[in-house]
């Protein structure tokens, strides 16, 4: 069946589901989000027709309200569809040349993942030019508290969503050296906030060594993260500073091409 148009507008239209679709689109250009009456003034609608759609997309977790700031955003599931629609349409392709450029410099294999849940997803990777290397599968899950994915994205998202998200993560001892202590995590978010890039100290699994960094959209969001992976040998601690910040300037290339501007 075809749906006529006219003026441009579908004969079909729901007007309030066409408000509320205006409202996400406004709320996805506002990182720091509205208060519903910043809403109603943008989009010049009623406040009940606002408070009714805001409400709902709220009850089904499109939307968080902050009680003390009133700022309403979008959330952590809307969030989530508009990455995975990324994942196929950019990130990937995006990034594939950038990590091959990587693992040039570096050797070392090269992870491209996101969050997804209170998990990590490995979208795509880059093998290391050595014989001896770590291979993941595309779709591999992995821990948000040991890995340097998890630590990347979860650093520089906004606080509020970082906590939500940590609230539901299980800090497993994968290791001797995997962080349980959920204090001990957000100090090391901290440090990875400050310096740019992530430390996984053979905390996920024993001997295996990771550096990453965060990729920023258009926004200063953080959709994703890269990092490399070596046995302990071939990435020492004495040089994960200098390697750190090497794949920290290939993120933000990656982050220049999906329109960040830092």
């Amino acid at each position: 069946m075809s749906i006529e148009k006219v003026e441009g507008k579908s004969t079909y239209n729901v007007p309030n589901l066409e408000r509320g679709l205006l409202i996400i689109e406004l709320l996805a250009t506002k990182s720091g989000g509205l208060t519903l009456a910043e809403i109603i003034q943008a989009l010049s609608i009623s406040k009940s027709s606002a408070f009714r759609i805001v409400s709902t997309l709220i009850f089904k977790n499109y939307l968080q309200k902050n009680e003390t700031t009133k700022k309403i955003t979008l959330s952590r599931k809307m969030l989530t569809l508009g990455i995975s629609s990324m994942n196929e349409q950019s990130i990937v392709e995006m990034s594939i040349d950038v990590m091959r450029a990587l693992r040039d410099e570096l050797k070392e294999s090269v992870m491209l993942g996101v969050i997804l849940g209170d998990k990590g997803t490995i979208l795509e990777q880059v093998a290391s030019s050595y014989p001896v290397k770590l291979f993941v599968e595309q779709g591999t899950q992995f821990n948000l508290h040991s890995s340097v994915g998890g630590k990347s994205i979860l650093a520089n998202l906004p606080k509020e969503e970082a906590t939500a998200i940590m609230k539901n993560m299980s800090f497993t001892k994968l290791t001797n050296n995997t962080i349980v202590s959920k204090v001990a995590f957000k100090e090391q978010l901290k440090e990875v906030n400050k310096c740019g890039y992530a430390i996984d100290n053979g905390e996920d699994i024993q001997g295996i060594h990771c550096l990453g960094a965060p990729i920023f959209n258009e926004y200063g969001y953080p959709v994703a993260a890269i990092w490399i992976t070596a046995p302990h040998g071939r990435l020492p601690h004495d040089e994960f500073h200098s390697k750190g910040k090497i794949i920290a300037k290939y993120a933000i290339e990656i982050s220049a091409k999906l329109g960040y501007l830092g």
